[in-house]
C-alpha cells in the first residue's frame, strides 16, 4: 500500500512540472524578449490552473500508466527510462489535444517545450517514485 501511495503521489507531482515548466519558460522568455518581468504576475493562476491539472492527470494517465506499469514489473530504476518516458508521454499528450490552434501541433518550438516539460516531470517521477520501481513486485511474490 505504501508503494501505490508512493506512485501516486510521484505521478500528481509530475503532472504538476509538467504544466508548470512550460508556463515558466514561455512567461520568463516573453519576459526577457519585451524587458516585461510583471508577465509573471499576469498569468491567470486561479483560473486556469486548476482546469490544466486536471486535464493533464487524468488525460497523461492513459499514457504514462503502462511506462509505470512496465517500469514496476521489470525494476527499471534508470532516470534516462523516466525522463524519455516524461518527454514521450508530453509529447504524445500535446499532440492529441484538439486541433483548433493545429498549425502549433508540429511546431519544433512547441515540441522542444513539450520534451522539455516531460523530461523534467519524468525526473520528478524518478526522484519520487522510480528510484525504488520494482519494489511492488518483488514483495508480491514472496
Amino acid at each position: 500500500m505504501k508503494r501505490l501511495a508512493t506512485i501516486a503521489v510521484g505521478y500528481v507531482a509530475a503532472a504538476l512540472t509538467s504544466i508548470l515548466v512550460p508556463v515558466l519558460l514561455i512567461v520568463l522568455l516573453e519576459g526577457i524578449e519585451e524587458g516585461n518581468w510583471s508577465m509573471v504576475f499576469q498569468f491567470d493562476w486561479l483560473g486556469s490552473f486548476p482546469l490544466a491539472v486536471l486535464t493533464v492527470m487524468v488525460c497523461a494517465l492513459l499514457i504514462a500508466a503502462p511506462a509505470i506499469l512496465v517500469a514496476e514489473r521489470w525494476s527499471l530504476r534508470r532516470w534516462f527510462y523516466f525522463a524519455a518516458m516524461g518527454a514521450i508521454t508530453s509529447i504524445a499528450f500535446g499532440l492529441s489535444t484538439p486541433r483548433s490552434a493545429g498549425w502549433i501541433a508540429f511546431n519544433p518550438v512547441f515540441l522542444g517545450f513539450l520534451a522539455t516539460a516531460g523530461t523534467a516531470a519524468g525526473s520528478v517521477y524518478w526522484l519520487l517514485a522510480g528510484r525504488k520501481s520494482g519494489h511492488l513486485m518483488r514483495r508480491d511474490l514472496r
